[in-house]
Protein backbone atom coordinates (compact mmCIF):
# COMPACT_ATOMS: atom_id res chain seq x y z
CA UNK A 1 0.00 0.00 0.00
CA UNK A 2 1.17 3.52 -0.96
CA UNK A 3 2.11 5.99 1.91
CA UNK A 4 0.43 9.02 1.44
CA UNK A 5 2.28 12.62 1.86
CA UNK A 6 1.66 14.84 4.65
CA UNK A 7 1.24 18.55 3.06
CA UNK A 8 -0.32 21.64 4.80
CA UNK A 9 -3.67 22.90 3.73
CA UNK A 10 -1.90 25.78 1.19
CA UNK A 11 0.48 22.99 -0.23
CA UNK A 12 -2.42 20.65 -1.15
CA UNK A 13 -3.95 23.33 -2.86
CA UNK A 14 -1.15 24.18 -5.04
CA UNK A 15 -0.94 20.18 -6.04
CA UNK A 16 -4.64 20.24 -6.99
CA UNK A 17 -3.94 23.11 -8.88
CA UNK A 18 -0.63 21.89 -10.83
CA UNK A 19 -2.66 18.66 -11.23
CA UNK A 20 -5.77 20.64 -12.65
CA UNK A 21 -3.03 21.89 -15.42
CA UNK A 22 -2.32 25.00 -14.00
CA UNK A 23 1.32 26.20 -14.38
CA UNK A 24 2.10 29.80 -13.36
CA UNK A 25 2.19 30.88 -9.81
CA UNK A 26 0.24 33.80 -10.58
CA UNK A 27 -2.71 31.61 -12.33
CA UNK A 28 -2.24 29.37 -8.95
CA UNK A 29 -2.28 31.40 -6.76
CA UNK A 30 -5.26 33.10 -7.95
CA UNK A 31 -7.25 29.82 -7.91
CA UNK A 32 -6.27 28.52 -4.42
CA UNK A 33 -6.85 31.97 -2.95
CA UNK A 34 -3.17 33.07 -2.02
CA UNK A 35 -0.85 35.73 -2.35
CA UNK A 36 2.46 35.40 -4.75
CA UNK A 37 4.66 35.02 -1.52
CA UNK A 38 2.42 31.92 0.22
CA UNK A 39 1.98 30.19 -3.20
CA UNK A 40 5.70 30.22 -3.93
CA UNK A 41 6.36 28.98 -0.36
CA UNK A 42 4.03 26.35 -1.18
CA UNK A 43 5.13 24.99 -4.66
CA UNK A 44 9.00 25.35 -3.47
CA UNK A 45 8.00 23.05 -0.28
CA UNK A 46 6.46 20.42 -3.15
CA UNK A 47 9.95 20.45 -5.29
CA UNK A 48 11.51 19.47 -1.97
CA UNK A 49 9.65 16.47 -1.85
CA UNK A 50 9.55 15.54 -5.32
CA UNK A 51 6.21 16.21 -6.18
CA UNK A 52 7.16 19.36 -8.51
CA UNK A 53 9.36 20.92 -10.72
CA UNK A 54 9.85 24.96 -11.89
CA UNK A 55 12.18 26.26 -14.73
CA UNK A 56 13.71 29.14 -12.30
CA UNK A 57 10.16 29.66 -11.02
CA UNK A 58 8.00 30.57 -14.10
CA UNK A 59 6.83 27.25 -15.08
CA UNK A 60 6.30 24.77 -12.68
CA UNK A 61 5.17 20.99 -13.63
CA UNK A 62 4.46 18.03 -11.86
CA UNK A 63 6.55 14.87 -11.54
CA UNK A 64 5.40 11.36 -12.21
CA UNK A 65 5.48 11.21 -8.41
CA UNK A 66 3.49 13.88 -7.95
CA UNK A 67 0.69 12.63 -10.41
CA UNK A 68 -0.25 9.91 -8.49
CA UNK A 69 1.35 10.51 -4.83
CA UNK A 70 -1.57 10.33 -2.09
CA UNK A 71 -2.01 12.98 -0.39
CA UNK A 72 -2.89 13.97 3.53
CA UNK A 73 -3.96 16.84 5.20
CA UNK A 74 -1.14 17.79 8.04
CA UNK A 75 -2.66 19.70 11.46
CA UNK A 76 -1.95 23.61 11.39
CA UNK A 77 1.26 24.37 13.71
CA UNK A 78 1.74 27.92 15.56
CA UNK A 79 4.94 29.18 14.06
CA UNK A 80 6.30 32.57 14.88
CA UNK A 81 6.89 35.60 13.21
CA UNK A 82 4.45 38.28 11.59
CA UNK A 83 1.02 36.62 11.22
CA UNK A 84 -0.98 36.68 7.86
CA UNK A 85 -2.58 39.70 6.64
CA UNK A 86 -6.44 39.60 7.40
CA UNK A 87 -7.75 42.72 6.03
CA UNK A 88 -6.06 45.19 3.81
CA UNK A 89 -4.19 48.14 5.63
CA UNK A 90 -5.33 51.62 4.90
CA UNK A 91 -2.76 53.55 2.64
CA UNK A 92 -1.45 50.68 1.11
CA UNK A 93 -1.05 50.27 -2.37
CA UNK A 94 -3.61 47.57 -2.06
CA UNK A 95 -5.90 50.03 -1.04
CA UNK A 96 -5.09 52.39 -3.31
CA UNK A 97 -5.83 49.56 -6.22
CA UNK A 98 -9.20 48.97 -4.72
CA UNK A 99 -9.53 52.61 -4.54
CA UNK A 100 -8.89 52.81 -8.33
CA UNK A 101 -11.45 49.83 -9.31
CA UNK A 102 -14.47 52.54 -8.52
CA UNK A 103 -15.53 50.95 -12.52
CA UNK A 104 -13.77 48.52 -14.14
CA UNK A 105 -10.50 48.92 -15.26
CA UNK A 106 -8.13 47.37 -17.60
CA UNK A 107 -4.83 45.78 -16.16
CA UNK A 108 -3.16 47.53 -18.50
CA UNK A 109 -3.76 50.82 -17.35
CA UNK A 110 -3.11 50.13 -13.51
CA UNK A 111 0.98 50.99 -13.62
CA UNK A 112 0.61 54.39 -14.84
CA UNK A 113 -2.11 55.27 -12.17
CA UNK A 114 -0.65 53.66 -9.50
CA UNK A 115 3.08 54.44 -10.34
CA UNK A 116 4.24 51.15 -10.06
CA UNK A 117 5.72 48.78 -12.11
CA UNK A 118 3.90 45.69 -13.96
CA UNK A 119 5.63 42.87 -11.47
CA UNK A 120 4.44 44.63 -8.39
CA UNK A 121 1.11 45.55 -9.81
CA UNK A 122 0.93 41.33 -10.36
CA UNK A 123 1.99 41.12 -6.74
CA UNK A 124 -1.14 43.72 -5.20
CA UNK A 125 -3.67 41.50 -7.81
CA UNK A 126 -3.27 38.32 -6.09
CA UNK A 127 -3.00 39.78 -2.87
CA UNK A 128 -6.34 41.63 -2.95
CA UNK A 129 -7.82 38.12 -4.93
CA UNK A 130 -6.59 36.38 -1.89
CA UNK A 131 -9.52 38.22 0.30
CA UNK A 132 -11.84 37.89 -2.71
CA UNK A 133 -12.54 41.54 -3.26
CA UNK A 134 -11.97 41.08 -6.99
CA UNK A 135 -12.76 39.64 -9.69
CA UNK A 136 -11.47 38.96 -13.75
CA UNK A 137 -12.44 38.64 -16.98
CA UNK A 138 -10.47 35.46 -18.01
CA UNK A 139 -8.47 33.75 -15.15
CA UNK A 140 -5.95 32.82 -17.62
CA UNK A 141 -5.06 36.35 -18.20
CA UNK A 142 -6.57 38.02 -14.94
CA UNK A 143 -4.76 41.16 -15.50
CA UNK A 144 -7.12 41.96 -19.11
CA UNK A 145 -9.76 43.32 -17.17
CA UNK A 146 -10.77 43.76 -13.80
CA UNK A 147 -13.32 44.64 -11.31
CA UNK A 148 -14.61 44.48 -7.70
CA UNK A 149 -16.53 41.59 -6.77
CA UNK A 150 -19.84 43.44 -6.09
CA UNK A 151 -19.59 45.31 -9.43
CA UNK A 152 -22.60 44.51 -11.17
CA UNK A 153 -21.19 45.02 -15.18
CA UNK A 154 -20.15 41.89 -17.40
CA UNK A 155 -16.47 41.37 -17.44
CA UNK A 156 -15.69 40.08 -21.44
CA UNK A 157 -12.84 38.08 -22.46
CA UNK A 158 -10.27 39.18 -25.09
CA UNK A 159 -12.57 37.14 -28.14
CA UNK A 160 -15.44 38.03 -26.40
CA UNK A 161 -14.29 42.06 -26.83
CA UNK A 162 -13.27 41.58 -30.35
CA UNK A 163 -16.58 39.51 -31.20
CA UNK A 164 -18.60 42.61 -29.47
CA UNK A 165 -16.70 45.23 -30.77
CA UNK A 166 -17.22 43.99 -34.58
CA UNK A 167 -20.75 44.21 -34.67
CA UNK A 168 -22.33 47.80 -36.17
CA UNK A 169 -23.66 50.28 -34.28
CA UNK A 170 -27.69 49.87 -35.39
CA UNK A 171 -27.54 47.36 -37.60
CA UNK A 172 -28.12 43.89 -37.76
CA UNK A 173 -25.61 41.35 -39.45
CA UNK A 174 -24.77 38.22 -39.47
CA UNK A 175 -22.64 36.17 -37.71
CA UNK A 176 -20.52 35.43 -40.71
CA UNK A 177 -19.55 38.56 -41.45
CA UNK A 178 -18.78 39.38 -37.80
CA UNK A 179 -16.62 36.79 -38.15
CA UNK A 180 -14.71 37.87 -41.45
CA UNK A 181 -14.56 41.55 -39.57
CA UNK A 182 -13.20 40.32 -35.96
CA UNK A 183 -10.90 37.52 -37.68
CA UNK A 184 -12.07 34.49 -35.90
CA UNK A 185 -13.43 31.35 -36.93
CA UNK A 186 -17.05 30.91 -37.54
CA UNK A 187 -17.83 28.36 -35.52
CA UNK A 188 -16.11 29.69 -32.47
CA UNK A 189 -18.27 33.17 -33.04
CA UNK A 190 -21.22 31.19 -32.64
CA UNK A 191 -20.27 30.29 -29.15
CA UNK A 192 -18.98 33.90 -28.12
CA UNK A 193 -22.74 34.92 -29.56
CA UNK A 194 -24.48 32.74 -27.44
CA UNK A 195 -22.73 34.09 -24.08
CA UNK A 196 -22.89 37.59 -25.50
CA UNK A 197 -27.34 36.98 -26.03
CA UNK A 198 -27.09 35.48 -22.25
CA UNK A 199 -25.57 38.26 -20.73
CA UNK A 200 -27.44 40.70 -22.21
CA UNK A 201 -25.15 42.29 -24.69
CA UNK A 202 -26.72 40.60 -28.12
CA UNK A 203 -30.19 39.63 -29.31
CA UNK A 204 -31.30 37.74 -32.19
CA UNK A 205 -33.52 40.10 -34.60
CA UNK A 206 -34.57 37.78 -37.58
CA UNK A 207 -33.41 36.02 -40.24
CA UNK A 208 -32.70 36.64 -43.59
CA UNK A 209 -32.04 34.40 -46.33
CA UNK A 210 -27.83 34.68 -45.58
CA UNK A 211 -28.17 33.39 -42.00
CA UNK A 212 -29.75 34.60 -38.78
CA UNK A 213 -29.46 38.49 -37.62
CA UNK A 214 -28.23 39.65 -34.67
CA UNK A 215 -27.85 43.40 -33.49
CA UNK A 216 -26.34 45.35 -29.87
CA UNK A 217 -28.59 45.90 -27.27
CA UNK A 218 -28.70 49.11 -25.17
CA UNK A 219 -26.17 47.40 -22.90
CA UNK A 220 -23.74 45.87 -25.34
CA UNK A 221 -23.43 49.57 -27.48
CA UNK A 222 -22.74 51.10 -24.05
CA UNK A 223 -20.18 48.65 -22.63
CA UNK A 224 -16.82 50.01 -21.31
CA UNK A 225 -15.07 47.02 -23.27
CA UNK A 226 -16.84 47.68 -26.65
CA UNK A 227 -13.74 49.49 -28.70
CA UNK A 228 -14.77 52.18 -31.08
CA UNK A 229 -11.89 51.60 -33.40
CA UNK A 230 -11.74 48.49 -34.74
CA UNK A 231 -13.12 47.58 -37.76
CA UNK A 232 -16.95 47.23 -37.86
CA UNK A 233 -19.02 44.14 -39.59
CA UNK A 234 -20.50 44.85 -43.15
CA UNK A 235 -24.44 44.96 -43.56
CA UNK A 236 -25.72 42.02 -45.63
CA UNK A 237 -26.69 43.29 -48.66
CA UNK A 238 -30.60 43.39 -49.15
CA UNK A 239 -31.75 40.44 -50.57
CA UNK A 240 -33.73 42.04 -53.18
CA UNK A 241 -32.80 45.60 -55.08
CA UNK A 242 -35.57 46.38 -57.72
CA UNK A 243 -37.38 49.43 -56.10
CA UNK A 244 -40.79 47.44 -57.64
CA UNK A 245 -39.80 44.60 -55.10
CA UNK A 246 -39.79 47.20 -52.33
CA UNK A 247 -43.16 48.76 -53.50
CA UNK A 248 -44.92 45.19 -53.80
CA UNK A 249 -43.64 44.62 -49.58
CA UNK A 250 -44.32 48.05 -48.45
CA UNK A 251 -48.15 47.70 -50.13
CA UNK A 252 -48.66 44.26 -48.40
CA UNK A 253 -47.49 45.90 -45.20
CA UNK A 254 -49.63 48.49 -45.23
CA UNK A 255 -52.58 47.05 -46.55
CA UNK A 256 -52.27 43.50 -45.16
CA UNK A 257 -53.16 40.52 -46.98
CA UNK A 258 -53.98 41.32 -50.43
CA UNK A 259 -55.16 39.19 -53.72
CA UNK A 260 -52.22 39.41 -56.75
CA UNK A 261 -54.55 41.40 -58.80
CA UNK A 262 -55.51 43.84 -56.59
CA UNK A 263 -51.68 44.28 -55.96
CA UNK A 264 -51.23 45.19 -59.49
CA UNK A 265 -54.31 47.61 -59.70
CA UNK A 266 -52.88 49.30 -57.09
CA UNK A 267 -49.31 49.72 -58.23
CA UNK A 268 -50.41 50.07 -61.89
CA UNK A 269 -48.46 46.61 -62.24
CA UNK A 270 -49.78 43.98 -65.69
CA UNK A 271 -51.19 41.48 -64.40
CA UNK A 272 -48.90 39.18 -66.24
CA UNK A 273 -45.90 40.87 -64.61
CA UNK A 274 -47.39 41.15 -60.57
CA UNK A 275 -48.28 37.25 -61.35
CA UNK A 276 -44.68 36.32 -62.24
CA UNK A 277 -42.79 38.72 -59.37
CA UNK A 278 -46.10 36.97 -56.91
CA UNK A 279 -44.25 33.92 -57.57
CA UNK A 280 -40.95 34.63 -57.64
CA UNK A 281 -41.25 36.34 -53.94
CA UNK A 282 -42.98 33.03 -53.14
CA UNK A 283 -39.78 30.96 -54.02
CA UNK A 284 -37.80 33.41 -51.65
CA UNK A 285 -40.20 32.91 -48.91
CA UNK A 286 -41.39 37.31 -48.59
CA UNK A 287 -45.12 36.19 -49.23
CA UNK A 288 -47.07 33.70 -48.84
CA UNK A 289 -50.71 33.01 -49.84
CA UNK A 290 -53.23 33.03 -46.12
CA UNK A 291 -55.17 30.61 -47.17
CA UNK A 292 -55.19 27.27 -49.62
CA UNK A 293 -57.65 28.36 -51.90
CA UNK A 294 -56.76 29.29 -55.28
CA UNK A 295 -57.45 33.14 -55.62
CA UNK A 296 -56.11 33.65 -51.80
CA UNK A 297 -54.24 36.57 -50.79
CA UNK A 298 -50.93 36.99 -50.15
CA UNK A 299 -49.35 38.10 -46.56
CA UNK A 300 -45.71 38.94 -45.71
CA UNK A 301 -43.61 36.24 -44.37
CA UNK A 302 -41.84 37.54 -40.75
CA UNK A 303 -38.30 36.74 -43.42
CA UNK A 304 -40.17 39.10 -45.67
CA UNK A 305 -40.53 42.26 -43.16
CA UNK A 306 -36.59 41.91 -42.16
CA UNK A 307 -36.24 41.50 -45.70
CA UNK A 308 -38.36 45.08 -46.46
CA UNK A 309 -36.65 46.76 -43.50
CA UNK A 310 -32.86 45.65 -44.71
CA UNK A 311 -34.10 47.41 -48.37
CA UNK A 312 -35.17 50.42 -46.65
CA UNK A 313 -32.19 50.96 -44.63
CA UNK A 314 -29.70 50.51 -47.68
CA UNK A 315 -32.50 52.70 -49.62
CA UNK A 316 -32.37 55.73 -46.68
CA UNK A 317 -28.22 54.81 -46.57
CA UNK A 318 -28.41 55.35 -50.10
CA UNK A 319 -30.34 58.64 -50.23
CA UNK A 320 -27.98 59.97 -47.20
CA UNK A 321 -24.78 59.64 -48.98
CA UNK A 322 -25.77 61.70 -52.04
CA UNK A 323 -24.42 65.06 -52.12
CA UNK A 324 -26.64 67.90 -50.66
CA UNK A 325 -29.08 69.15 -53.65
CA UNK A 326 -28.72 66.47 -55.51
CA UNK A 327 -32.07 64.21 -56.09
CA UNK A 328 -32.28 60.45 -55.15
CA UNK A 329 -31.65 58.24 -58.94
CA UNK A 330 -34.50 55.80 -58.82
CA UNK A 331 -33.05 52.02 -59.83
CA UNK A 332 -36.22 50.71 -61.39
CA UNK A 333 -35.32 51.54 -64.87
CA UNK A 334 -38.00 51.41 -67.53
CA UNK A 335 -40.94 50.05 -67.39
CA UNK A 336 -40.47 48.10 -69.94
CA UNK A 337 -36.93 46.64 -68.76
CA UNK A 338 -38.57 45.99 -65.13
CA UNK A 339 -41.13 43.65 -66.76
CA UNK A 340 -38.72 41.82 -68.62
CA UNK A 341 -36.73 41.30 -65.20
CA UNK A 342 -39.67 39.99 -63.51
CA UNK A 343 -40.36 37.96 -66.35
CA UNK A 344 -36.84 36.56 -66.18
CA UNK A 345 -37.24 35.61 -62.83
CA UNK A 346 -40.19 33.62 -63.15
CA UNK A 347 -38.37 31.19 -65.73
CA UNK A 348 -38.57 33.18 -69.06
CA UNK A 349 -35.78 34.01 -71.55
CA UNK A 350 -37.04 37.29 -73.59
CA UNK A 351 -39.17 40.14 -72.55
CA UNK A 352 -43.05 40.64 -72.22
CA UNK A 353 -44.91 40.66 -75.05
CA UNK A 354 -48.02 42.94 -74.93
CA UNK A 355 -51.12 41.26 -73.32
CA UNK A 356 -53.97 40.65 -76.18
CA UNK A 357 -56.07 43.54 -74.56
CA UNK A 358 -53.28 46.18 -75.03
CA UNK A 359 -53.01 48.52 -78.09
CA UNK A 360 -49.23 47.90 -78.91
CA UNK A 361 -46.64 50.48 -79.41
CA UNK A 362 -46.02 53.37 -81.35
CA UNK A 363 -47.79 56.61 -83.04
CA UNK A 364 -50.37 54.61 -85.11
CA UNK A 365 -51.09 52.40 -82.08
CA UNK A 366 -51.32 54.60 -79.21
CA UNK A 367 -54.65 56.41 -81.37
CA UNK A 368 -56.02 53.51 -81.94
CA UNK A 369 -55.26 53.53 -85.90
CA UNK A 370 -53.92 49.52 -87.50
CA UNK A 371 -51.01 49.79 -89.68
CA UNK A 372 -50.98 48.42 -92.27
CA UNK A 373 -48.80 45.24 -93.96
CA UNK A 374 -45.62 46.36 -95.73
CA UNK A 375 -46.18 45.96 -99.07
CA UNK A 376 -50.30 45.50 -98.95
CA UNK A 377 -52.28 48.11 -100.23
CA UNK A 378 -55.91 49.03 -99.11
CA UNK A 379 -58.60 47.25 -100.54
CA UNK A 380 -60.96 49.04 -102.82
CA UNK A 381 -64.38 49.06 -101.63
CA UNK A 382 -67.20 48.28 -104.70
CA UNK A 383 -70.26 50.36 -105.07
Amino acid sequence: MQQSIALSVSEAACLEALRSGVNRKMLIALRVSLNLDQAGKALRKLVSLGLATTDGGRIWNLTPRGKRAVISIAPTLRTRGQKPLTALVPGSSAARLLALLDRPRRGAELPALLNLTRQRVNQLVAAVSAFGLIRFADPNCPTFAIALTDEPTALLRQDQERVLSAFPETDATTLWRVAVAAKIDAIKVAALAESLCEAGLLEKSGASCRGDLYRLTAAGSSHWQRSATVRRADIPTPPFRSERVRGVLSYLENRGPTRTRDIGFGLAILQESINALMQYLKRKKAVRTVTGARHAPYGLTPDGREMLAAMTRARMAHDAALPAGRPAVSNTGSPRSAETKDRQRAGGTGPLRPAKNESGSGANRRHGERRPKPGCGLKQVKA
